[in-house]
């Protein structure tokens, strides 16, 4: 169903406003390239018309001469605007937009009176008002105008174009002739730059529309990069990306020989928490242990949740004595953080198997991690809340 008339015109006034900032830029970039082109083009007419001085008849010579004064001082006003336009694109904070506004209606006002005046004095020569339609045609083309503004000037323009006539052409005939000619030109222009408007506009509007998309999908892709390496309950990373990070690490100590270590870390009783508290608790306690282990570790150590109450902790540049100093201060900060319960606190506690490599032992990550689940069994099977180390078997040979 269409909206009311008032209804579009108030949703074209607010689309304008918001889009005035880009409107004012790109008249600013019109202006400099207008001045850039119109210079030029005056002088080569005023050349053209001055060596056309010598030996004319004296009668056009008034003619001549006012056509090469309408193209200098045309020239020297676009040059002006034109040089204003460049100054405010260089500013390093960008000019209000009136003033940008400003400025193309001045550009515009140049463009339709000297097709208008040129179209005066030409009727000296010739009934032809072509200058006038290059004018309209021209100012619609380059400069992009509010409606209520371009209306606003076709219309002044029109009035103006009719008195110019009933002084610049004697001839009733032919003055009827270009004041209709006038009337349908100025409705040309007055169309064409509405046109103009409203489909740069809408063109404005699909950029803008498709740059939030181009945000939102980058957004999007970053989100599921994150998902697709991190746990998400914890924020941890998952045992994909953990695998390509201990991989990477390994093959870093092949180039660079220096220990790495590999905790395996497993919350002592969980499935009981789980039974007895239920699993919103549990989802807690998962996201309390992952919380104590990311700060309490190092920037350069990689801590993963394995799944369920497992977790992984890759230690790079650490042998095996120092991974069984940090797996105890964490054990013990694990003991000694209860969490927060409605009824009271739950003391939490954990068991970890660490597999150590030395220095220039080369291995992979399968024996890494097959020595630190056996590290972890132990420490179980010893009676839990404790931590225990083994050496990774070195690459190509039998455990």
């Amino acid at each position: 169903m269409s909206q009311p008339f008032p209804q579009r015109l108030r949703q074209q006034f607010r689309l304008a406003r918001s889009l005035a900032r880009p409107v004012a830029t790109e008249n600013l970039r019109r202006l400099a390239w207008l001045a850039l082109l119109a210079v030029p083009f005056g002088l080569v007419h005023i050349l053209v018309f001055w060596l056309n001085l010598q030996g004319s008849l004296p009668e056009f010579d008034g003619w001549r001469q006012h056509i090469i004064l309408t193209h200098a001082v045309v020239a020297v006003l676009l040059l002006g605007l034109g040089l204003l336009a460049w100054q405010a694109r260089q500013r390093p904070q960008a000019p209000p937009p009136w003033y940008c506004e400003l400025l193309a209606l001045l550009g515009a006002g140049v463009l339709l009176g000297f097709g208008l005046v040129i179209t005066c004095f030409d009727q000296e020569v010739t009934s032809s008002i072509t200058p006038f339609l290059m004018g309209a045609v021209a100012t619609a083309l380059i400069l992009l105008l509010r409606p209520v503004f371009a209306t606003l000037l076709y219309v002044v323009l029109f009035i103006a174009f009719e008195l110019a006539m009933e002084m610049a052409q004697p001839d009733p005939q032919l003055r009827l002739s270009n004041q209709m000619g006038g009337l349908t030109i100025c409705g040309i222009g007055l169309l064409l730059s509405q046109i103009l408007w409203f489909g740069h506009l809408r063109n404005l509007r699909q950029r803008q529309h498709l740059r939030r998309q181009r945000k939102e999908l980058e957004e999007k892709n970053l989100q599921l990069e994150y998902l697709a390496g991190h746990d998400p309950l914890t924020g941890l990373f998952n045992r994909r990306q953990f695998d390509q990070l201990v991989k990477q690490e390994l093959a870093r100590c092949d180039r660079q020989p220096m220990p790495v270590s590999l905790l395996m870390i497993d919350l002592d009783h969980f499935k009981f928490i789980n039974d007895r508290y239920g699993h919103p608790l549990g989802d807690e306690v998962i996201r309390h242990t992952a919380t104590l282990l990311r700060k309490h570790t190092r920037s350069s150590d990689s801590v993963a949740r394995l799944g369920g109450e497992e977790f992984l902790l890759l230690l790079p540049d650490t042998a095996a004595p120092q991974a069984r100093v940090i797996a105890e201060k964490l054990r013990k900060l694990l003991e000694d953080t209860p969490l927060p319960m409605k009824d009271g606190l739950l003391y939490l506690t954990a068991s970890f198997g660490i597999a150590g490599l030395a220095s220039g032992v080369s291995s992979t990550y399968e024996r890494l991690y097959s020595t630190a689940d056996q590290a972890l069994y132990r420490a179980k099977a010893s009676g839990r809340n404790r931590v225990e180390v083994m050496d990774a078997a070195p690459h190509g040979t039998l455990e």
